[in-house]
């Protein structure tokens, strides 16, 4: 069959690294290899869909479905594609977790529940007629009548089964980014899942908690590809958990030596997971750049979200991946549940202490299919859309200065201003130097970015991207300096921690 894919566009988006469309190009791929043809349409880089259609003919429509902010360009590809008597498919995170929701809409005939693969392959021969829908495992449909389905779920495949990437299905030179230790990075995955079931996450959900790692030869055929074909001396491995097994991170390394390139290669892992005789064997390889969700500085808060390590043992990691020449970045989350003033202010305080490489505060915002997610609608807290129109409508954006709904104890202005504080302090502050690393200034870097991504989304995007940059910027600058009392109030002066790197 001709199956085309989509990855939806999910709105007008400032950050660090472009998002290839991954899921869609491993299912891609794992078909073709099948003995299907294939064709993916990147909405983020991509504009015409009915002049790929009117080209490729396709037979049926895979949608992959990431994230709460897809909603309404997927929903309205969807309702098109209907139009023209194609068959719909959803797969992803963002379907798997509300497929009843989508199986009810009309506009979407089947619904692929966690990995995809298998349960695509079979999909095609339900709409092939070649055999019906309760026998296929992992899916969600609604029938004639309107009433809803859904299969036992699948077990999970052996990755050793699935092909490499085939990146010629996608426009590689499109979805490089710059990053503070490459000039041209590519975003891959060198395993699935987690092992933990942290409250916010829906790991638990999709992945059952369960971590399964591609075969090394798999990883780097695609890194010397991406490195030979298309010129890319950096990749950012978006694990979930990078280098829980010792012996597979010790293969790993071992590997990226042997492929003798000059690349460098960063990626995302948890405290606790990498000692430092490990740190030091990844930098031997190539890494230096490592992400760590701390999310909070208060141990209760942290316990609250099942995260099981002590402040000490975060600054231990975060002073030997300095000491070794890895960045690291610290991702927080702003306003959880519940959270206090006195909690928050535990968070500055760690922040200030670390000293980061790289920070990233969000706010908190619940994601469908978590366990914060379902105890704040139990309780009421959170006014759940139960249709994809009404999601449609409520669909949250992805700006940076975008609060959505506060669930702390914490005000809102309290909130904004410690996010646009730590931000500027970020952006602005000295920089550090760390040898080995290509340390590019991170303003010139975003800045970089944003200007590929406008050159890649058309000059339509031109003007509404300098007015959201600005919004940004503006709001950033505003909140850091306007507010001094509040600035007091969690403690966000330099001269307090002996800290010299910035200016109060």
């Amino acid at each position: 069959m001709r199956v085309l894919f989509v990855h939806p566009k999910s709105g007008f988006y400032v950050g660090l690294l472009s998002q290839p469309p991954l899921g869609s190009l491993a299912l891609a791929s794992f078909l073709q290899s099948r003995g299907h043809t294939v064709r993916i349409f990147d909405h983020q880089v991509e504009r015409d869909l009915m002049k790929v259609i009117t080209e490729f003919k396709p037979e049926a429509a895979a949608i992959t479905l990431l994230a709460a902010s897809m909603v309404p360009d997927a929903m309205r590809i969807s309702r098109m594609l209907k139009t023209l008597e194609l068959p719909v498919l959803w797969g992803g995170n963002m379907a798997s977790a509300i497929p009843e929701e989508a199986a009810r809409s009309g506009c979407v005939d089947y619904v692929g529940i966690s990995e995809g693969e298998y349960t695509l392959l079979e999909l095609l021969e339900i709409i092939q007629g070649k055999r019906a829908p309760e026998t296929v495992p992992g899916i969600a449909y609604a029938d004639e009548n309107g009433e809803y389905h859904r299969t036992p779920d699948r077990p999970f495949a052996d990755l050793a089964d699935f092909p490499p990437l085939d990146y010629s299905l996608i426009p590689v030179e499109r979805l490089l980014s710059k990053y503070p230790f490459a000039n041209r990075i590519f975003v891959m995955t060198a395993s699935k899942g987690c092992p933990f079931s942290c409250t916010f996450c829906t790991n638990h959900e999709f992945h059952r908690c369960q971590r399964r790692a591609y075969p090394g030869e798999i990883i780097f055929q695609q890194v010397k590809t991406l490195a030979e074909d298309h010129g890319v001396d950096g990749i950012y491995f978006v694990d979930e958990l990078f280098g829980a097994d010792k012996q597979e991170l010790k293969a790993f390394c071992r590997g990226m030596q042997n492929l003798g390139l000059e690349l460098t290669w960063g990626t995302e892992t948890a405290i606790g997971t990498l000692s430092r005789s490990d740190l030091e064997m990844m930098h031997a390889a190539g890494c230096r750049m490592l992400s760590f969700g701390l999310e909070s500085g208060s141990a209760e808060m942290r316990r609250a979200l099942h995260k099981y390590y002590d402040a000490s043992k975060i600054e231990e990691t975060f002073r030997n991946c300095r000491e070794v020449g890895i960045l690291s970045m610290a991702l927080f989350i702003l306003g959880l549940p519940d959270e206090t003033p006195e909690q928050m202010r535990e968070t500055v305080r760690l922040y200030l202490r670390l000293h980061p490489d790289a920070v990233s505060p969000s706010f908190f915002t619940p994601i469908h299919g978590s366990q914060l997610y379902r105890e704040l609608e139990g309780s009421g807290s959170l006014d759940t859309p139960k249709t994809l129109e009404a999601m449609e409508r409520k669909s949250i954006g992805m700006e940076l200065q975008h609060l959505t709904q506060n669930f702390s104890r914490i005000p809102n202005k309290d909130l904004q201003v410690i996010q646009k504080f730590i931000l500027w302090q970020f952006v602005f502050r000295k920089k550090q130097k760390i040898t080995g690393v290509k340390r590019s200034p991170i303003l010139a870097v975003a800045v970089h970015n944003l200007l590929s991504y406008l050159r890649n989304t058309g000059l339509r995007n031109l003007a509404r991207g300098i007015w959201e940059s600005a919004k940004l910027f503006c709001a950033v600058a505003w909140y850091a300096h306007a507010y001094p009392s509040i600035r007091k109030k969690y403690d966000l002066y330099a001269k307090n921690f002996g800290r010299t790197d910035w200016d109060d």
